[in-house]
């Protein structure tokens, strides 16, 4: 596709109907709540700000900015809302915030879980694992998570290599680290769900995050080490692969990315 030929003005319209076929929306779980959030599909767009959530930093950067759209991952509006009233701090401030300022909202959650170059896809990247396979087969050839085996290593070394790779300055850890690991796994945002599939693929490792206390133990009786990186931590490495797949459809459009200043969690 010629882009600078074809989207010499670009509606919102036309850049859903071109997104949904990148990530379609019938991928999303039935709970979930793709697309578009609010907008004028009429409104021209120019300018893509892209952030895992509509904090409070991401929608006062696109107001003074002046971005068309913010595409999140995480949905804007999840739980059905009976009122919209303007509080402090609130997602309803920043609906408002957003509505008032005409910028319109799209979000891409569980359906860009599942999409080969997804959430997992990019974490189990930047780690290191190559050759990737999913850890749970979905209809349409996706499917959620990644796993992979290196070359053994001590659980030692490995946590230290995950915590040099990503950044990170600490990691939770649960489970047996007096061993050795080869096979590791990986799923990007609260992956405790999957601890099953981990043990049905034989993994050491579990990379993800908010594991739950039954979950732990369901782990620890299966000798599968967990490693809780954070959710945000292990989502955030997403936006700059959405931002290239975007970018080279749409060349002329300004895309820009919204990260957190600061960590979401401290370990004392």
């Amino acid at each position: 596709m010629n882009s600078r030929k074809c989207w010499l003005k670009l509606k919102l319209n036309d850049f859903i109907k071109w997104f949904e076929k990148l990530v379609p929306l019938e991928l999303q779980e039935d709970f979930d709540n793709c697309g578009l959030q609010f907008g004028n599909l009429e409104r021209e767009i120019n300018k893509i700000l892209i952030s895992l959530d509509l904090d409070d930093k991401c929608v006062n950067k696109a107001i003074k900015e002046n971005y068309d759209l913010v595409i999140t991952h995480h949905p804007v509006i999840f739980h059905p809302l009976k009122s919209i009233i303007e509080t402090e701090n609130s997602v309803n401030t920043r609906l408002i915030k957003a509505i008032k300022n005409d910028i319109c909202i799209y979000s891409s959650h569980t359906n860009l879980d599942r999409m080969e170059f997804g959430v997992s896809d990019a974490l189990a990247s930047k780690i290191g694992l190559k050759n990737t396979t999913n850890l749970k087969e979905c209809d349409n050839k996706t499917g959620y998570g990644k796993y992979s085996d290196i070359g053994e290593i001590s659980a030692d070394d490995f946590i230290k290599l995950i915590k040099q790779n990503l950044k990170l300055d600490n990691v939770i850890v649960y489970g047996n680290t007096d061993c050795n690991v080869n096979r590791i796994a990986v799923v990007g945002g609260s992956g405790g769900h999957f601890i099953k599939d981990c043990v049905e693929k034989n993994c050491d490792v579990f990379i993800s995050s908010e594991f739950k206390h039954d979950q732990q133990i369901d782990a620890l009786d299966n000798d599968l080490l967990l490693i809780d990186i954070g959710h945000y931590e292990s989502e955030k490495f997403i936006l700059e692969p959405l931002k290239e797949s975007i970018q080279t459809s749409f060349p002329d459009i300004k895309i820009d990315l919204n990260f957190l200043d600061k960590p979401t969690r401290k370990i004392f």
